[in-house]
This record gives structure tokens, sequence and C-alpha cells, in this order.
């Protein structure tokens, strides 16, 4: 690690001490945390970097422009505005990666601070999903610049929008809280994860229409929440209609289904795994 992360971290180690001896387990106690860690994890990822934090919204695009080539060119999904309808999926599919990503990292290098202060393992994964999100906001407000320079419009259901990146959201930490012990437990989980990730790309529509895959299958693979999230946010942004009652609740449960077995997982074997690393 470099000097200056060093000393990054020895003093956000500084910070959390002396911020959090008010009382534990309290709203402010674990909104501090999560804050003082967020604002590490934003300094430490762009350290020493030329570009900073352009290369969080860099990447979504050289994703657009390679996937745009090949299947907008190449293979002709036929599919109106692909360029908007690749952009959403993929900042979607990011933070999902990014998020899971580091939620799956962050135990392990912040190690040492939690090993000298005494704080919650659930709210470090936490913040740094939390920087994974402001990131996922970041790149959304280029996508509504690139959306409304493309001559489109919203409708009135773009309010629902807000629902559904919360329920993005917590699936991220719920998928987050699930892996992160087997990281803990396997460290070589991080290189099959990284197997899985690919394979979840592949079978969530990022890049083609759900409506391609087979009847008899459509059923089993929707009920990957995120393949219905990416769905249902292109239907309310692109065009312009909210998802049947049924099938937002159908995406709730799944989602929260998720978010509750993986947290009870983690809060269950979290602190111990943690002694043990």
């Amino acid at each position: 690690m470099a000097k200056g992360q060093n000393y990054a971290t020895l003093r956000t180690g500084s910070r959390i001490k002396n911020s959090f001896s008010m009382k534990k387990n309290t709203f402010k106690y674990y909104y501090n945390l999560i804050k003082e860690f967020s604002w590490a994890d934003f300094k430490l990822k762009y350290y020493g970097s030329i570009l900073g934090l352009f290369w969080s919204f860099l990447k979504p695009f050289l994703m657009l422009f390679i996937l745009y080539i090949v299947f907008g060119l190449f293979f002709k999904s036929g599919i109106k505005n692909f360029h908007i309808y690749l952009l959403l999926g993929i900042a979607i599919w990011n933070f999902f990666a990014d998020g899971t990503k580091a939620g799956l990292q962050t135990i392990a290098s912040k190690k040492n601070i939690m090993q000298n202060v005494k704080i919650s393992p659930l709210a470090v994964v936490t913040s740094a999903i939390w920087h994974s999100f402001w990131t996922f906001i970041i790149t959304l407000v280029v996508f509504f610049i690139i959306f409304f320079a493309s001559g489109l419009t919203l409708g009135v259901n773009v309010v629902f929008l807000l629902y559904f990146v919360f329920l993005l959201l917590i699936f991220v930490l719920g998928t987050s809280f699930l892996i992160t012990p087997l990281h803990m437990k396997f460290r070589d989980f991080e290189h099959i994860w990284d197997v899985l990730i690919q394979m979840l790309f592949w079978l969530s529509p990022i890049v083609y229409a759900e409506k391609l895959v087979s009847s008899s299958y459509l059923k089993w693979y929707m009920l990957n929440p995120l393949s219905r999230i990416v769905v249902d946010m292109r239907n309310i942004v692109i065009y312009q209609f909210l998802p049947e009652p049924k099938q937002i609740v159908i995406t709730t449960v799944l989602v929260l289904t998720i978010f509750f077995v993986g947290l009870h997982i983690f809060k269950k074997h979290g602190r111990a795994l943690l002694e043990n690393l």
C-alpha cells in the first residue's frame, strides 16, 4: 500500500476513535461510521489517479462503446434508441458488480482498523456499497443528460423510478451480506465471484431484451431480481409505463428475501469470521 494510502487509513482510524465515543448501536453511531468509511474509500480509490472521479463514469461509457459496436452495429439488435437502452442497463449492472465486489473486499482491507477499533462489520460493508451507490447516482445524472440530448422525454411514471433504485440498493446490500462471509472464510471465493459475475451479466437482459428468452425458460429467468429491476427501470424511463402491481410485488418479495437472509447470515457469522482473518 502506498504511503499516502497508509496515511489515509491511519487518519480514518483516528477519526473513528475520536468520532465514535458516542453510545454504540444508535442510528447516529452507524451513520457517522458509514460516512467516515465511505469518504475514506472515495479518497483511496482515486489516490494517485490523474483522471480521478472521471474514471467512475468513463468505465460505463467504454462498455457502452464496445457493446454498442458489437450488438448495435454488427448484430443489429433492432432495439430503438439502443444506446439509451444499453447505457441504462450498463449503469445498473456496474453498480451491482462494483458494489458487491467492494463489499466483498472491504473487510479484509480494513482488518487492521477493525482490530484496533471495535466496530460493526455490517457498517463497514454498508459503507463500501454506499460509496458505489453515489457513483451510480452520478452515472444516472449523466445518463439523463444523454437521454434528453437524444430528444427523448419522461412520463409521469418516472417518479416510481426512485422505488426501483431503492430496491436495487437493497438487492446489492443483501447480495453482499450473503457472499462476504464466504469470502471471509474461503479467500478463493473472490475468484469464484468474478466468474459468477460474468455468468450473471449474460444471464441478465443488459445487452438484449428479455423477450429473446424462450417462453419455457422465461419464468425461471425472471427469478433473477436483477433482471426484473433492469426491465422495470427501462419500462419506466424509456417506455413510460409501470409494470403490473403483481410483478412489482414479486420483485419486492425476491429482493427483500435476499436482503433479510443475507443480513441474518452476516450478523450470525460476520464477527466470528472477522476474528479468524
